[in-house]
């Protein structure tokens, strides 16, 4: 996934999908994110939240916000534009993989 930025507050956060998002997703929740129900509101902001304070960490952004917090400053447009940089990512994900995949 692309890196994004989050405007929460008067602040942009970096915010993309890494393997230490995923790990401390598994910590938060106890379940892996292919586990995640798709319907599940807390779990799919629970996975940003955890995107945007590892991205944080890795950039060296000082992103203290507890995950209530970050709940009621998230707005649906920011769940929106998320979803839509995810999806992007897999289809970018998958045409790579076509093209690989195309003999020479």
């Amino acid at each position: 996934m692309k890196r994004m930025i989050l405007t929460i507050g008067a602040r942009e956060y970096p915010a993309r999908l890494t393997m230490g998002a995923l790990l401390r997703f598994k910590r938060e929740s106890g379940k892996d994110a292919g586990q995640m129900q798709p319907d599940s509101m807390e779990d799919m902001l629970l996975l940003i939240w955890c995107c945007v304070k590892s991205a944080c960490r890795a950039e060296g952004i000082d992103f203290e916000m507890d995950f209530d917090a970050f709940c009621d400053s998230i707005t649906p447009t920011d769940v929106e534009a998320w979803n839509e940089a995810m999806a992007t990512g897999q289809e970018d994900k998958k045409k790579a993989v076509q093209e690989a995949k195309q003999p020479t």
